[in-house]
């Protein structure tokens, strides 16, 4: 296959189709079985090659493989790709609504339910993705599975069923023969005629999980004995695969896509569900990078089977919360929602890392609350076709602060007795599989000092010598503030044989103990054969499209960035220019004696709230306002019983003071209005609370939006972007 087929192919599929808009191309160098997969896109064009339905024996199908025999089909349609999980129902009758989504994962539905929507989804988005949900490894009771054997569930070495997630959820034992049959039948039994008849394009998995062992011992073989973590879950996480692989052969154009999965599940789907968490809320949180959630991305495009449908879930700090998990509208008020939707700043972030990265992205409570429907300007911004992929602008040189090889000398590193030096590498590891976490080598702070507020990234390369069902973590650690806040560049993987590239960027906080450290859990071996320590200045993301361009500080400080001509941002008036949050666990927050920092009052803003101790006592807000405008000054409150009637607040700033008291027990958790005020551009402000009145008075966090709209129409050449945060701008006509 040559780029010489690329004019016929267009001219072919211009032809059937009076044009080619939903083509995004790329040279792919693929087998004849390989170009199965693409059956399903046969229908996603205006018109229908095969009439909706798969039809390997129709001539639709025929000629879409000659087509395709040199491309990859991409997303469809111009990005943004927006998904939707498990909010929409087949019942549903809101067409126009959900056929805004380009990806929907759908739940439930009748036959007749599920051939209605598509077809009106079908009408309305001709490139759009539906997917239905089976469960693999998080099934029902036995009551609620008659088609599952009572033998075939998973247990531990005394008997009992492996059960999670509330007692509710038990896991199949994919090590026995007819259990992993019945499992592929049960998809079959209860999607098969969706797929058959192109109602669904694939299905979706949930909690798939590469290991046996994840939830505890497990006795896979009835022994009574514990199995080992090394032995069974890599046979686990291969039946995973096995899985995958027989009900693709029994449905040859399917896709199939997973959440909690590894790269080494990749080259069995489709992509991978990101789950907030394992990405985009550790990029919001600090524990991660923009530049390993974009690695980790791209290895899921260029590793997964073609197309790529990976997306990612940028979920919200309220889904933090075990208590909340799965549980919806019975423990969310509609405040917090709005609180939720209104963190605009967040969900930038996730929707630019995925424009970014050719991924479809989504954004909602998370796990407390899926498939919410918010929509912002940016999802309709007509950005037309990516001409490129991101780049990293550097608008400052970068400084080398340590760089060790493998062969040199190691009096910069630490190790452990479990590691050596050797002309290869630093090698460190343990037979032991059941030791749980241990620190194999790293680097000495007294002699790589990373200072606190400076912005650092780490480059390595790691080795994975032994690691059957290991997992291997890197991450940068101070022994003095401790692991479980001031972790930064969280790198995780499992024990996969090969070469693994880190490169991560964080800021340390107040500490000057921070060193970068290797750990493993499991029996394993790694070599470490380079780092390099770079202190980072300027520089961010940029991404150009047809109609645009997307750019993201990659940093976690603010950044200026010269775009290099006029832009023009578009108009909404629905989001504030200016957006500032200060929580109670913020250097701009103060707390005098008379307060007390509490982590269980139930529902918060962030992860903590003061609480008052005595009447008069005061806490503290500080801001500078970023430019002169009028502002919007708000303040949460945990939903709680017993919060005071007249907690006395006030804004305090060069022109005076401003109070107002306000009954704590309204706003149901969300944001409540405390005053408006001008505010001018430079000048320090500060929100003061004193505790008083009938109840308890808790100091949560404050909130200060400007009256001027982010998105005015205005012309643009230079930006300021506050750490994580982007815009999206059109090109000028």
């Amino acid at each position: 296959m040559t780029a010489t087929w690329l004019p016929m192919v267009s001219r072919i599929l211009v032809g059937l189709h009076g044009s080619a808009d939903y083509l995004t191309v790329r040279l792919l160098v693929a087998d004849a079985n390989e170009l199965s997969r693409f059956g399903r896109i046969a229908s996603a064009y205006p018109g229908g090659l095969t009439r909706g339905r798969w039809d390997p024996e129709g001539w639709g199908d025929r000629m879409v493989t000659l087509a395709l025999c040199a491309l990859v089909l991409g997303p469809t349609g111009d990005p943004p790709h927006i998904a939707n999980l498990w909010g929409c129902s087949p019942a549903s009758t809101e067409y126009d609504s959900w056929s805004r989504y380009d990806l929907l994962v759908l739940t439930g539905g009748s036959p007749s339910q599920m051939e209605r929507f598509s077809a009106e989804y079908r009408r309305r988005n001709s490139g759009g993705i539906l997917l239905g949900t089976a469960p693999l490894m998080n099934l029902g009771s036995p009551e609620a599975t008659p088609w599952m054997e009572e033998s075939w569930f998973l247990r531990k070495p005394d008997g009992e069923m492996v059960t999670w997630w509330a007692d509710q959820v038990y896991t199949p034992n994919l090590l026995i023969d007819g259990c992993l049959e019945a499992l592929v039948a049960q998809t079959a039994e209860s999607l098969g005629a969706a797929l058959e008849q192109g109602w669904i394009d694939g299905v979706f998995f949930d909690s798939v999980v590469g290991r046996a062992t994840w939830l505890g011992p497990v006795d896979t073989d009835g022994d009574g004995v514990a199995d080992d973590p090394a032995e069974v879950d890599p046979r686990w996480h291969a039946r995973q695969c096995e899985f995958f692989d027989r009900l693709r052969a029994r449905y040859p154009g399917m896709l199939i896509l997973a959440n909690d999965v590894d790269l080494g599940h990749a080259p069995h789907l489709h992509g991978r569900l990101f789950e907030g968490g394992p990405l985009l809320d550790g990029v919001a949180n600090g524990s991660r990078s923009c530049d390993l959630a974009l690695r980790t991305l791209a290895a899921w495009r260029e590793q997964s089977l073609q197309p790529p449908i990976t997306f990612a879930l940028m979920s919200h700090p309220l889904g933090w919360q075990p208590w909340r998990l799965g549980q919806g509208p019975a423990v969310t008020t509609e405040a917090e929602v709005d609180r939720v939707a209104r963190d605009f700043r967040r969900m930038r972030l996730g929707l630019l890392l995925c424009l970014m990265s050719d991924t479809y992205a989504a954004y909602d409570v998370g796990t407390v609350w899926y498939g919410l429907t918010f929509w912002y300007p940016e999802y309709d911004a007509p950005l037309g076709r990516p001409l490129g992929p991101v780049e990293t602008v550097q608008q400052a040189e970068d400084r080398e602060v340590f760089h060790w090889r493998a062969g040199e000398p190691t009096d910069a590193l630490s190790l452990e007795d479990s590691a050596a030096a050797m002309e290869a590498g630093i090698e460190g590891g343990s037979l032991d599989s059941g030791a749980g976490w241990r620190r194999l080598f790293g680097t000495d702070p007294r002699s790589v000092p990373l200072a606190p507020g400076e912005t650092y990234e780490v480059r390595a390369t790691v080795e994975v010598l032994e690691a059957a069902g290991a997992t291997i973590q890197f991450q940068a650690r101070t022994p003095t503030g401790g692991w479980e806040r001031h972790d930064k560049a969280i790198n995780l993987w499992p024990g996969t044989l090969g070469t693994w590239e880190i490169g991560d960027v964080f800021i340390p906080d107040d500490f000057e103990d921070y060193s970068l450290e290797w750990h493993l859990n499991g029996a394993g071996r790694i070599r470490l054969t380079e780092i390099r320590v770079i202190a980072v200045e300027q520089s961010y993301l940029r991404r150009e499209f047809e109609g645009g361009i997307a750019v993201l500080n990659r940093l976690p400080r603010e950044v200026e960035v010269d775009l290099g001509g006029a832009y023009r941002r578009f108009e909404d008036p629905s989001c504030p220019r200016w957006i500032m949050e200060v929580d109670d666990a913020d250097e701009g927050f103060m707390a005098e004696a008379g307060w007390e920092r509490v982590s269980d009052l139930g529902r918060f803003c962030g992860t903590s709230t003061h609480q008052a101790l005595k009447p008069g006592a005061t806490a503290t807000w500080s801001f500078t306002a970023p430019s002169t405008d009028t502002y919007t000054i708000l303040a949460c409150a945990p939903k709680l019983e017993g919060l005071t009637d007249a907690a006395r607040f006030a804004l305090e700033g060069p022109s005076g003071r401003q109070t107002v008291v306000v009954d704590q027990r309204e706003g149901e958790g969300g944001w409540v209005m405390l005053l408006e005020a001008p505010l001018t551009e430079g000048e320090v402000y500060r929100v003061t609370l004193e505790s008083g009145g009938t109840g308890i008075t808790v100091a949560d966090a404050v909130r200060i939006e400007s009256a001027a709209p982010r998105h005015d129409g205005s012309l643009v050449r230079r930006l300021v972007l506050a750490p994580l945060d982007g815009e999206i701008l059109l090109k000028v006509p």
